[in-house]
């Protein structure tokens, strides 16, 4: 599965990581924790090597690795390791406080392992681990973020992760061994997890690690680590775009450029004029690939008129997590591509379905809510409303779950209104819709310019004539907006940057109250 060659497979800080080395680790951890095939192991820490470590010394003991949101709360740790019963947890340092009191809360007894206490050990006498490749075994249990309410114990297989690792490598060379891939994303999630601790040393790329999210940092690291492959969410590509933007369009020369460049849609003009952009980002980016949420068409047309490629990834964890992505050469803002290979797609009632290798072997303990979104035909069942054409070309066109159905009958996209209120980005940092008595009502958190306004009764007067307003004469009288709450802290999110719209009601409560 794994070189164990001299190769650097891990930049992290000042620490230069060979593939050997990697393995070696691994088969200390292994030693470590040892346990029986087919057992579960929390690893709860955020990221670092030490996290990749137990990934593959969990994996080279036939073990079945359960990774947790470091951010989380304790009382989700308590669900998990109740919902999952493990036979042991890998923590970091920080996170062995909260373990210790979640595993005394469940009133059971297992070994935590500190991750911090291994990492920098001197291994040069192991032999490096085997990481054996069995496809019908679990090899991750991914518990869902939580968007509609308590999360899911997603099995995966080996089969599961190897169709989405052929996809990008096999049947369309996007990890190589030539290209290293940053590390960013909490690795808990699905598809930082696959594609940045998996697919880059299955294809011998390798990793940098980023121990923030701060942008002087990703551009730190990116430069140092010479990156070729970066995996973001849509707001982090947002806020790239609108920086780079702002910076253009402050020169009127460069202004005319981007115009010209964007009018042409010439991808070698683009990345000539632009090339001090790749150059900041290291000078090795060949790829950046969105995922975990639909990106807005207009930050993917702004990001390919710079001549970055975007390749926007869509699926789910229970894909493991590709059913679709757009292929290099074939990019088109708003489509999120064809199906990878090996996964059968089309659509019913209006619906995204998806069968294949890639699909999940069900939900932890949950045989009845596996067979709610997996059909007798073996088709899971995305909850995405979306199209194909006649190329096979997916466009998601919105979430069933997510659609409001008002008492005229009329359906609303909440996405498609907050997309347009964010694009008021002088008043508008982010924005949510829900609605509440049967009216459609925006939660809108002012920019940091508007927010320096003490008063909220002015900054809504603002919002009203500047955001609200102009809106809803743009629209039709079924999407017009009839109430407006301001909130100045982030909106609930998961850490994917999925809104939360189970709990936009609560936070509508809290304001009236």
């Amino acid at each position: 599965m794994i070189t164990s060659s001299e190769n650097i497979a891990i930049i992290s800080g000042d620490k230069r990581i060979s593939f050997r080395q990697m393995l070696q680790h691994a088969a200390e951890y292994a030693k470590v924790n040892e346990t029986e095939e087919g057992q579960k192991v929390l690893v709860f820490s955020e990221n670092r090597e030490g996290w990749i470590y137990s990934l593959y010394g969990i994996w080279a003991n036939k073990s079945t690795i359960v990774p947790v949101d470091a951010a989380c709360a304790i009382d989700d740790l308590i669900y998990i390791i109740k919902d999952c019963a493990p036979s042991a947890i890998w923590v970091s340092s920080k996170k062995r406080e909260m373990a210790e009191k979640a595993i005394e809360s469940c009133g059971i007894s297992m070994p935590v392992h500190i991750i911090d206490e291994y990492e920098d050990s001197n291994v040069d006498s192991l032999e490096p681990a085997t990481i054996p490749e069995i496809p019908e075994n679990i090899c991750i249990i991914c518990y869902t973020s939580g968007t509609t309410g308590s999360p899911k114990g997603v099995m995966l297989t080996f089969a599961n992760v190897r169709a989405n690792i052929d996809a990008v490598s096999k049947h369309v060379p996007i990890f190589t061994a030539e290209r290293r891939t940053l590390v960013l994303l909490p690795l808990h999630h699905v598809l930082p997890l696959v594609g940045t601790a998996v697919m880059p040393f299955t294809c011998g790329g390798g990793v940098a690690i980023c121990p923030s999210l701060a942008g002087p940092k990703i551009m730190e690291v990116l430069q140092k680590g010479e990156i070729g492959i970066m995996i973001g969410v849509p707001r982090l590509w947002q806020t790239l775009f609108r920086s780079i933007k702002g910076k253009i369009d402050a020169n009127g020369v460069t202004r005319a450029l981007y115009n010209l460049c964007a009018t042409l849609q010439c991808r070698s003009l683009s990345r000539l004029v632009f090339s001090s952009v790749r150059k900041k980002m290291g000078g090795k980016i060949t790829y950046m690939v969105s995922g975990g949420a639909a990106l807005d068409k207009e930050t993917a047309i702004g990001l390919k008129t710079l001549g970055l490629d975007v390749l926007e990834g869509y699926g789910m964890t229970e894909a493991a997590p590709m059913i679709a992505f757009t292929r290099p050469g074939d990019i088109r803002p708003g489509c999120v591509g064809k199906a990878i290979e090996g996964c059968e797609v089309k659509i019913i009632d209006g619906e995204i379905c998806a069968r294949g290798i890639n699909i999940m072997k069900g939900y932890y303990g949950r045989p009845e809510e596996t067979a709610d979104v997996i059909d007798s035909d073996g088709f899971l069942h995305t909850g995405d409303l979306g199209t194909i054409d006649d190329k096979g070309r997916i466009t998601i066109t919105g979430r069933r779950k997510e659609i409001i159905v008002l008492s005229n009958g009329k359906n609303v996209n909440p996405n498609e209104i907050e997309e347009k209120l964010e694009h008021y980005v002088d008043h508008v940092k982010e924005a949510a819709v829900t609605f509440d008595d049967d009216k459609l009502v925006a939660i809108i958190v002012p920019s940091d310019d508007l927010s320096n306004e003490s008063d909220d009764s002015k900054i809504k007067d603002i919002l009203r004539k500047e955001v609200i307003q102009p809106f809803n004469e743009s629209v039709a009288q079924y999407k017009k907006l009839a109430r407006l709450y301001i909130h100045r802290d982030i909106l609930p999110r998961t850490r994917m940057e999925k809104l939360q719209r189970f709990k936009l009601k609560e936070l509508i409560k809290s304001k009236t109250d």
